[in-house]
């Protein structure tokens, strides 16, 4: 196939990170007009507490989940439905460019990285609370003072568990020659790559039933499964990672997907101004009793930061594991089981003492605006300092260039 086709141009070239970030931006705020809490990962334990009652555990009488479970419904929890769109848009990304495979595991560190890994991902997600998504990338833009919180102390997180992959769960550099795998013929790969592109195309055409079906009971699951879908196809296509944007830095000093990052976050940001203005009004007077954001104290500085090492463990953040889910990735299915699990096996510890302890748990929310007195001010400095952050990061890559080579 020629490498100028439509079908190499559209569907499997990869994007540059800017691209998928700016698309992810432009999604993330069409997603979040039918937001009705972001910022909660109430999927997490929805999801780890059905399949406890599938096994015969009878989760819904415990304290954290009080009979939820028996109320809880797919069709209206948009986390849950974005969730699963973003494994089934990164399938059929790798689907339609034929690139989709069984990505096995191949040594024990990797195991061991997966498990640890998804087990703090977990426990940070539920003490912060929320992952790169709800804390960071819909904290920010919604100018929430605890986005940039668990932005600097995710970054501390992901600099000490790049260490920590550096020092014990980097496998063993092997001399041995590897089996070569049988090379497949041109007619082989031809009919692979058709196989590939048909399951994809089904995967669309089961998306846009199950809209059909839904239209009524639930009008918006359809719109919300496709902005996912999108949202997975963009992320898998530009290979766009937040744990990259963290790690990268200190750990082999690319600041590419940081800068990617910055980008989708200014991008996000008049998004997100424009909901807010059209929902609250320009002199705030409109503003709801809660407002957007996750609570801040000191629960929010630990959680932020034992999930940025967790991230960095399970090869990807929250996000980052649904899409290697998509692309067949087993590493990715082991550290989105014990994501869960460790979110589950946190709760507790959550409820009754995080929450319990003022010194650790605040419960106030900071919205920028109302800080700073208005929406004209708070856009400004956030713009800027989005600006600050991206100049730093163009010249932290360009000073560490030379020591590379």
């Amino acid at each position: 196939m020629e490498k100028n086709s439509y079908y190499n141009i559209l569907l499997k070239r990869e994007w540059s990170y800017t691209t998928g970030a700016v698309i992810m931006a432009v999604l993330a705020v069409i997603l979040a007009t039918f937001a009705v809490n972001c910022f909660l990962p109430v999927w997490l334990g929805f999801w780890g507490g059905k399949f406890l009652m599938l096994i015969g555990i009878n989760a819904d009488s415990w304290a954290m989940y009080n009979g939820s479970l028996a109320r809880y419904n797919f069709l209206t929890n948009q986390p849950s439905i974005t969730n699963v769109a973003l494994i089934l848009g990164a399938a059929i990304s790798s689907l339609l460019a034929a690139q989709w495979k069984i990505r096995g595991i191949r040594s024990v560190q990797q195991v061991s990285a997966a498990v640890i890994g998804g087990l703090l991902m977990g426990i940070g997600a539920r003490i912060a609370p929320s992952c790169s998504i709800g804390a960071l990338f819909s904290a920010i833009p919604a100018m929430s003072l605890s986005g940039w919180i668990f932005l600097v102390f995710v970054f501390l997180g992901a600099t000490v568990g790049g260490k920590i992959v550096t020092k014990w769960f980097m496998p063993p550099v092997s001399y041995t020659p590897k089996n070569n795998r049988k090379k497949l013929s041109s007619e082989e790969r031809r009919r692979n790559r058709i196989i590939q592109i048909v399951i994809g195309s089904v995967l669309i055409v089961v998306g846009l039933i199950f809209a059909f079906l839904t239209r009524e009971t639930a009008p918006a699951a359809g719109f919300i499964l496709f902005i996912g879908m999108g949202l997975g196809y963009a992320i898998q296509r530009s290979r766009f990672c937040f744990t990259a944007a963290y790690r990268d830095p200190t750990m082999i000093g690319s600041t590419k997907m940081t800068k990617a990052l910055i980008i989708a976050l200014a991008v996000a940001t008049l998004g997100f101004a424009g909901i807010h203005l059209s929902r609250y009004g320009v002199d705030l007077s409109r503003l709801p009793e809660v407002v957007p954001g996750n609570p801040i104290g000191l629960h929010l500085v630990i959680g932020s930061f034992i999930f940025g090492i967790g991230a960095v463990l399970a090869g990807g953040c929250g996000c980052g594991v649904f899409i290697r889910v998509g692309e067949g990735c087993v590493q990715g299915a082991i550290a989105l089981i014990f994501f869960i699990a460790g979110n589950i096996m946190s709760a507790p510890f959550m409820t009754n003492v995080v929450q319990q302890s003022p010194f650790l748990y605040s419960g106030r929310r900071i919205y920028l605006p109302e800080l700073l007195g208005g929406f004209g001010p708070a856009i400004l400095l956030q713009l800027l300092v989005l600006l600050l952050l991206w100049i730093a990061a163009d010249r932290w890559e360009k000073r560490k260039k030379p020591a590379a080579i």
